[in-house]
């Protein structure tokens, strides 16, 4: 079930209006909420909605067992092979075996096997790494087994954020389970808000975006240059719209519902450097790399070379778990590259460090164009596509730019680049959540009007959904 389509709506109203008397009943009102977010999920394939009941039950069980269990570390890496067992089967097998048959092949050997036929479950990738944070987290300690069977399946089908995130940890979302839930006049009109701009990014942006960069990125022989950078440009904001705007929704959603999620991105191409970059984008994601993998692995303690090779770890798993594709595992690596030449040289540099405006502009710009040339090989379907995008490029030329279109495209470009700025110093959401009825009432307005004039006939999913 798309957030952008009018079944989602008329969902999330009848939640909302059987949320708001259930409260007086809490364990009616889990239950409300967990067969909702069960009938959500069932929307796109029912019988996958058996790998989250396993998955939960298995992770529950665990969790009660940790406290008193005699080899604890069993147990855990129990919960990690049957998480990332799934994971392996239903997102990597048929990406291995495409890899070793075409190793073979490429040796001359008649040497094949099978793929299997297995569609990847919706949102996999989120909900195991929710559950695996739960069963880790209680294995250090640091949070009690939840004994209530229905508010750790509540934890992780809760349908908000199910599908793409953000990718809330159990304490954070017991937490809330057991606060009061109420919500007041100000919370409605922050929920309302970001309801608003998460579709006017989705709709507005990111789809028409998609006009823009899909045909250069999927047929890239066929543009030149300047279609290709604008494109690549396009797609930086695309991804960033579609993702953030989908965590807008989620959040506002959640919030109606008395549940606020942890923040997922925070302007993150303002960023003055790739470090600064991961800690405004997909903020969940980052954090849980770096609490449950980059720390475990030593993290910074053990000496220069163990932390970067850390970090290329880190983030070549991390771009793995985007997706079964070697360009996953480029971009990830090409950000762990990034990571480790900031710590062993850029932080070092006294003037590339200074604190003035002008300092601070090259380290945005700097950082912005590393990103958007990873983002070419995250979005390439193929190596040979990531190749051909970047040979358009190494030739730039004046020879057939267009005032119309390509200047058109520029402008837009610039124009939400700026707006990351206004977002993150002039606080525009924020205001706009405290703003007086009237300019409340004018900008959501504007929001509705302006989706319904721009939004492209063609529905286009979320990027993150294939994650």
């Amino acid at each position: 079930m798309l957030f952008t389509s009018l079944h989602f709506v008329v969902f999330f109203l009848v939640v909302l209006a059987l949320n708001q008397p259930l409260r007086r009943w809490p364990v009616a009102q889990k239950l409300m909420l967990l067969a909702a977010s069960y009938y959500f999920y069932g929307q796109w394939e029912w019988h996958y909605l058996l790998l989250i009941w396993f998955s939960t039950i298995v992770d529950y069980a665990i969790g009660l067992r940790l406290p008193v269990a005699r080899h604890p570390r069993r147990l855990i890496a129990l919960s990690v092979v049957v998480n990332l067992g799934f994971l392996a089967i239903f997102k990597y097998a048929n990406w291995l075996i495409d890899t070793i048959n075409g190793t073979a092949g490429a040796l001359g050997s008649a040497f094949h096997v099978t793929p299997i036929d297995v569609l990847l479950p919706v949102g996999i990738s989120f909900y195991t790494f929710q559950s695996l944070s739960y069963t880790i987290d209680v294995y250090r300690r640091e949070l009690p087994p939840r004994r209530n069977l229905l508010d750790y399946a509540l934890a992780v089908a809760f349908f908000p954020q199910l599908e793409a995130g953000p990718i809330v940890r159990a304490k954070e979302f017991f937490h809330e389970l057991d606060g009061s839930q109420r919500i007041d006049a100000g919370d409605v009109q922050r929920a309302l808000v970001l309801i608003a701009l998460g579709y006017v990014k989705k709709l507005v942006f990111a789809d028409n975006l998609a006009l823009i960069a899909d045909p250069v990125f999927d047929d890239p022989s066929a543009h030149g240059f300047w279609d290709t950078l604008l494109a690549v440009y396009a797609f930086a904001f695309q991804i960033y719209c579609d993702f953030s705007g989908y965590t807008d929704i989620a959040t506002g959603c959640a919030l109606l519902l008395g549940i606020r999620f942890p923040l997922n991105f925070n302007h993150p191409y303002v960023a003055e450097s790739l470090q600064e970059f991961w800690r405004r984008w997909h903020i969940t994601l980052s954090r849980w790399l770096r609490d449950y993998l980059y720390i475990a692995l030593g993290g910074s303690r053990r000496g220069s070379l163990r932390t970067y090779a850390n970090l290329m770890i880190t983030m070549l798993l991390g771009g793995l778990w985007h997706g079964a594709s070697w360009n996953f595992v480029i971009w990830g690596g090409i950000h762990g590259l990034y990571l480790s030449f900031e710590r062993a040289v850029l932080f070092r540099l006294p003037w590339w460090n200074g604190s003035n405006r002008a300092a601070r502009s090259l380290r945005i710009l700097v950082t912005f164009h590393l990103v958007c040339f990873a983002w070419i090989f995250f979005r390439a379907h193929t190596f040979e596509q990531s190749r051909a995008i970047l040979a358009n490029l190494a030739h730039p030329s004046l020879d057939g730019f267009s005032s119309g279109d390509h200047l058109g495209i520029a402008l837009l470009v610039l124009a939400l680049f700026t707006a990351q700025f206004l977002g993150a110093y002039g606080k525009l959401k924020e205001r706009l959540a405290r703003s007086p009825g009237p300019l409340f009432a004018c900008a959501v307005a504007l929001a509705a009007l302006g989706v319904i004039w721009f939004t492209p006939a063609a529905t286009i999913p979320f990027i993150y959904f294939q994650f």
